[in-house]
């Protein structure tokens, strides 16, 4: 009877020791199985153990509850060809590589279109015209601008007979000679006919006229129909629409001025990293085809993400002096994004991705071989390194100094995997991010063959 009582006894601290025996109730459950099967089942007399039995069972053979700590010995270490770096506080500007094109400044962009209705007799320019303010673009017909300038004169005839008038009743008026009413009424005549004189002139300035051409007797109705249509700003001609011969009014578009001393660089950002583009931050226009880099800074970043691409849309503008280039180029930007206080910077392949979640395994300070499995938050990252963002309330992130594991990260992964696995740790048994991230525990010795 005594030996009948050793075997069960032997079979459950095997269980224990492997890991079988946890205090939660499918453990418990387990147990009971086993506990069965070397007993004789229901018929038997025996007890099941207590959970207090089963926990006091467990600390005597030294093992502890899974935590968030590793301890490999110098052998695992040499096997695994474990290496660790540290961390570095993030200095300096994360580059983003960015698709951009050039174009023209829709700032400086001068359309050209008639003020009237009218015909265009002669285009003066054509696409790629440099120009010049007040050069001639287009000869234009107008029967708008016969009756414009027929009123002019009218108005100067009347302002000059009003003038003529006043200036000859004022001394009559002074010696008393004419009574004092008659000389106000003459007055406001010639305010009135002056007024009406430099209307009649504001309209033919805005028609386009130069004051030299009011000032001139054009001949006959014909001739005060046609007009020189001008250049408003310098630049070149890049678009043109119009055509001799052609009826245009007001509304229409018949070419287009652009100045090519500067140039437009518009970029585009995924929503991803549009949060982080900020007007006056500086970047490169890299121009892959002629090996030649600008500095700029953007200028101005649409508040709303494109629905078709995702992205957002940031312009910047570029210095084009010699006017070699030219709009419409492909180019490569180099957008500068400044650190973050309490940002850290760590090699992307110590960062392990499990379930969306982000983890590295910090060395112990003071030891070769304890690590602890620590949950981060990822800001930024690359196929190179990985931005972690600064301590908060749910994670503590990283110090600058403290050192994380390289090249073998994912083999950690897969040993503290195994641990819980070995330890009988189920979903619910595991440690909760705040116990095992917030305060470090006690090391797990992972022993092999």
């Amino acid at each position: 009877m005594r030996i009948g009582w050793k075997i069960p006894l032997a079979l459950l601290i095997v269980a224990v020791a492997g890991g079988w025996l946890a205090a939660d109730r499918r453990s418990r459950e387990r147990l009971v199985s086993t506990w069965d099967l070397v007993t004789g089942g229901a018929k038997s007399k025996q007890p099941l153990p207590s959970k207090e039995w089963v926990d006091g069972l467990r600390d005597s053979l030294g093992q502890p509850p899974p935590t968030g700590w590793l301890e490999l010995s110098e052998a695992q270490i040499k096997g695994v060809g474990l290496k660790t770096i540290a961390v570095k506080e993030h200095a300096e500007p994360i580059i983003l590589r960015l698709p951009g094109i050039t174009d023209y400044d829709p700032a400086t962009l001068t359309l050209v279109r008639p003020v009237l209705d009218c015909r265009i007799e002669k285009v003066l320019v054509n696409v790629g015209t440099a120009v010049k303010v007040d050069d001639p673009l287009l000869e234009v017909f107008s029967t708008e601008l016969a009756q414009a300038r027929s009123d002019y004169e009218t108005a100067v005839s009347q302002w000059t007979r009003d003038k003529k008038v006043l200036d000859y009743k004022a001394p009559l008026a002074q010696s008393e000679t004419i009574p004092r009413k008659e000389l106000i009424e003459i007055e406001n005549d010639e305010a009135k006919s002056r007024l009406q004189m430099k209307l009649a002139r504001d309209k033919l300035l805005i028609y386009g006229l130069t004051d030299k051409e009011i000032d001139a007797t054009p001949g006959d109705g014909i001739d005060k129909a046609r007009m020189t249509l001008r250049s408003r700003a310098e630049g070149v001609v890049i678009k043109r629409t119009v055509v001799a011969g052609n009826y245009y009014d007001a509304k229409d578009e018949l070419m287009q001025i652009a100045p090519l001393d500067h140039l437009l660089v518009r970029g585009s950002v995924s929503e991803l990293d549009a949060d982080k583009v900020e007007v006056g931050q500086t970047l490169h226009v890299v121009f892959p085809y002629s090996d030649q880099t600008l500095a700029a800074r953007v200028a101005y970043i649409d508040k709303a993400i494109d629905p078709g691409t995702r992205a957002a849309s940031f312009r910047a503008l570029i210095p084009n002096p010699d006017q070699r280039f030219k709009a419409g180029m492909f180019v490569r930007i180099l957008l500068e994004i400044p650190p973050t206080t309490g940002e850290t910077i760590v090699p992307r392949e110590s960062v392990v991705s499990v379930d969306r979640l982000f983890f590295v395994f910090v060395k112990k300070p003071g030891t070769d071989g304890q690590f602890e499995r620590r949950k981060i938050f990822v800001g930024r990252e690359s196929s190179d390194w990985v931005i972690v963002a600064p301590p908060t309330d749910e994670h503590r992130g990283l110090a600058a100094g403290e050192e994380v594991a390289t090249t073998a990260s994912l083999i950690l992964e897969q040993m503290y995997e195994t641990q819980l696995v070995a330890s009988g740790a189920t979903s619910h048994e595991r440690p909760r991010d705040d116990e095992v991230f917030g305060k470090p525990s006690r090391p797990v010795n992972i022993k092999t063959r």
